[in-house]
């Protein structure tokens, strides 16, 4: 039998960033991940040269933001090389061209709008106290500013982005917090070499600190007796023995089948059933014979994008698809083969309906990114599609882009804690603690759970 301070069950950001801050404070720890990979959703895998992220990835606050404060916590600041998205900078797409948020907005609005859209951004970086705007919608709280069509499609589409999920439903507090500090820190940007370049290093903080890293392993049981946990039996009935077990498989899943829900109580698990999810997401990756934009990302956006979100939530597809496009080999050229490069184009999609939708979603896409780049399938070598099920597979049956929604009955003190009801038992990722936006989420749920281990340590 095996024994150890802490079992972490799932190599995504938030089980790699956990383990590498307990490693690197002596606990001897052991990582376990059901794939031949770590990652989970931030994974990156080669095809004939192209290194091609599973999701669609832009990181706002890079090193200034939490996935660099792990590293800044174990010492290894330098592990990860970013490359910023300046020169130029991220640009919208609206009525076939190319803008600079906010600035050129001013061209596209009546000046008194564009006035109050300032006064908005103005607003955000003034507020101190965000909890009161926790359980507010963001149209919401923008409806007091505005009722330009085109600046709540704006900021839509941006809360789109950041929580997949509809302004309708997401919190204006969380959507606060996280665009003043992406304002505050100016560094959004990507990782070299793909965003398993996060998850890689803080796996390889690991082992530097003397823990284990195990892929292909799957935990079957979560251990308890006496209310305490006990340890992890693994799908082979081997048992690991441990008083600390994190779990960055998913709530849910931790409750529900890895535990058993007899260990908790009515209360706890009405809430827990209750939980709802951000969308999934569908993105094309394609592969090209030569560089056809110098963008490193891209949002396409339309005045109706509220209308078409209704659409998408109702299962159907929108007449024109709106897309985040990143471009990762225009960070890193090393991405893609010498010459070539790399697009990836996303959108977020309902789990349940896609696959009756699959082949529209595909052609809407493709007409979308035809008008962005014309012609572009001239140079276009190959394309591989990403889809639901393809992110079921990685990140669990939800499916889900984030994880548990940031919406405004899940924000702040109403978000899941990382602490379970079961002395030992901790949840990390997208579904429980922190705040922020997509892996940044689960890296601050990671630096959250282990300042609470390391306090009890002491």
């Amino acid at each position: 039998m095996s024994k150890y301070d802490v079992v972490i069950i799932g190599g995504g950001v938030g089980g790699t960033a956990s383990g590498a801050i307990l490693a690197s404070n002596g606990l001897k720890t052991l990582l376990i991940e059901k794939n031949q990979f770590i990652g989970g959703r931030c994974s990156t895998y080669e095809k004939e040269g192209f290194k091609i992220d599973i999701g669609v990835h832009s990181f706002g606050r890079t090193s200034n933001g939490p996935l660099g404060t792990v590293l800044k916590m174990i010492n290894m600041e330098d592990a990860v090389d970013w490359v910023l998205a300046r020169n130029p900078g991220p640009v919208q797409y609206y009525q076939g061209k190319f803008w600079k948020f906010p600035k050129e907005l001013e061209k596209l609005i009546p000046p008194s709008d564009f006035s109050s859209l300032i006064k908005i951004l103005r607003d955000i970086m003034r507020i101190k106290d965000t909890k009161e705007l926790d359980n507010l919608s963001i149209k919401t709280w923008l409806s007091k500013y505005s009722d330009n069509k085109l600046v709540h499609s704006f900021i839509n589409i941006i809360c789109g982005l950041y929580f997949v999920v509809s302004y309708n439903e997401a919190s204006a507090g969380e959507f606060v917090r996280c665009l003043s500090s992406l304002v505050q820190n100016r560094s959004t940007g990507y990782p070299k070499g793909g965003c398993i370049s996060i998850p890689l290093a803080y796996a390889k903080a690991i082992e530097k600190f003397g823990g284990t890293v195990e892929t292909g392993v799957t935990a079957k049981k979560i251990i308890i007796e006496d209310g305490k946990i006990q340890g992890v039996e693994l799908d082979n009935n081997k048992f690991i023995s441990s008083q600390l077990v994190i779990s960055n498989a998913g709530i849910k899943e931790t409750i529900n089948n890895m535990v058993g829900r007899n260990y908790f109580d009515k209360i706890y698990l009405e809430k827990i059933d209750k939980l709802k999810y951000s969308m999934s997401a569908f993105s094309l990756k394609l592969a090209l014979k030569k560089p056809i934009t110098h963008f490193k990302v891209i949002n396409s956006i339309s005045l109706d994008f509220e209308e078409k979100i209704n659409t998408v939530l109702e299962g159907e597809v929108p007449d024109k698809v709106d897309l985040f496009v990143p471009i990762p080999s225009n960070y890193d050229p090393e991405l893609a083969p010498k010459g070539k490069q790399l697009i990836i184009a996303g959108t977020a999609v309902p789990r349940e309906n896609f696959e009756r939708n699959r082949e529209k979603w595909i052609s809407s896409t493709m007409e979308t990114l035809e008008e962005m780049f014309p012609k572009f399938q001239n140079n276009l070598m190959w394309m591989e599609v990403t889809t639901p099920k393809d992110i079921e597979s990685i990140g669990g049956k939800e499916a889900s882009v984030i994880g548990v929604s940031q919406t405004v009955d899940q924000t702040g003190v109403n978000r899941p804690a990382t602490s379970l009801p079961i002395e030992g038992l901790y949840v990390v990722g997208g579904d429980a603690g922190g705040w922020g936006i997509g892996t940044e989420l689960a890296a601050q749920s990671a630096i959250d759970c282990s300042k609470i281990i390391l306090k009890q340590k002491k």
